[in-house]
């Protein structure tokens, strides 16, 4: 017979194709056979996924520096890895959006004349572009982790974006079930939001200390040095989003300004009310 793949001929003996790598398959089509191939691929513990879920978290230099240096089998592909975390965040997003959307309220971390408060579908647009900014993100976290390994010259630009991908992939894949779960006891995405980003710091810090082999002191210092940066470019970030939305008109800021007058008016006379009443 000839490979159903290749079209390459084969032996009876063969398993594989010796031209391609497919897996010989002349079983007849059915359930039990589908179940034991599903079963195969995705409950076994040596299957790529688990395997590389479970060594990002007990050995992530063994399944990053493999990658980097050429080993494509024994752990699965950055590629393939990333595909895996946007397909499951995106998942999750709709499960959100379907049913806990009422928990996505930032209403309380703004002001009462923050266009993010008072037009909902400002962060409705965010969510719709939630897997562009996922990627987008990784370049500019590599660019800030190579700034702060600025003086270990083992990884260049590209491997760093290598190294944030895998973690980003790791948190977003084992956050899946927790943000899940805190929604279900009505605790709001954005609150949940500050517990699990300094679990990502931790793992990423934990991820860098492997990679590097260097102390537990120095990997601190780099990591309080990252969210120096971080806050700095966000900074930068937030000063250019404004300007955009007062370009773009999205944004009046002579609008706010007289919001913010009336506001403080209001509450002046109220005060003045309260204490002329007593």
């Amino acid at each position: 017979m000839n490979c159903k793949n290749c079209n390459t001929p084969l032996t009876e003996e063969s398993r594989f194709c010796n031209q391609c790598g497919g897996k010989v398959v002349t079983q007849v089509l059915t359930y039990r056979y589908l179940a034991s191939e599903f079963s195969e691929r995705f409950f076994n513990l040596d299957n790529l996924i688990i395997r590389t879920f479970r060594h990002l978290f007990t050995k992530p230099e063994e399944v990053i520096d493999g990658f980097i240096n050429g080993v494509r089998k024994r752990h699965l592909g950055i590629g393939s890895y990333l595909a895996l975390a946007i397909t499951i965040s995106g998942l999750q997003l709709f499960i959100i959006q379907k049913f806990f959307k009422h928990l996505m309220d930032a209403s309380w971390m703004t002001q009462d004349n923050n266009p993010v408060a008072q037009d909902p579908s400002f962060l409705d647009s965010i969510w719709e572009y939630q897997s562009i900014m996922y990627i987008v993100f990784i370049p500019i976290y590599a660019i800030i982790a190579k700034t702060t390994f600025w003086n270990y010259k083992k990884y260049n630009y590209l491997e760093h974006i290598v190294i944030v991908s895998y973690t980003q992939a790791q948190m977003s894949l084992t956050l899946f079930l927790p943000y899940l779960i805190g929604l279900s006891f009505g605790i709001n995405f954005f609150k949940l939001n500050y517990v699990f980003i300094l679990v990502m710091m931790i793992y990423s810090a934990h991820c860098y200390k492997r990679l590097y082999q260097i102390s537990l002191k120095k990997i601190i210092v780099k990591t309080l040095f990252f969210l120096l940066i971080l806050f700095v470019a966000l900074i930068i970030w937030s000063i250019v989003f404004w300007a955009y939305l007062l370009a773009s008109g999205t944004v009046d800021l002579q609008e706010m300004i007289e919001a913010e007058k009336a506001k403080k008016a209001v509450s002046y006379i109220t005060s003045f009310s309260k204490n002329w009443t007593s």
